[in-house]
């Protein structure tokens, strides 16, 4: 069922109007019509949304 329900097994990611690198190691990608940052630090996961 996907609704609010809270799984712990999922990261966080940040969702924002607009995505942009915040260091060099960050990168912009396209999944599934969405843009997103992945990064080696996990504090700079951003989608687009």
């Amino acid at each position: 069922m996907s609704g609010g329900a809270h799984t712990g097994d999922r990261t966080h990611v940040k969702v924002q109007p607009s995505v942009k690198k915040i260091c060099e190691k960050c990168k912009v990608i396209r999944r599934n019509g969405r843009v997103m940052v992945i990064c080696e630090n996990l504090r700079h996961k951003q989608r687009q949304g």
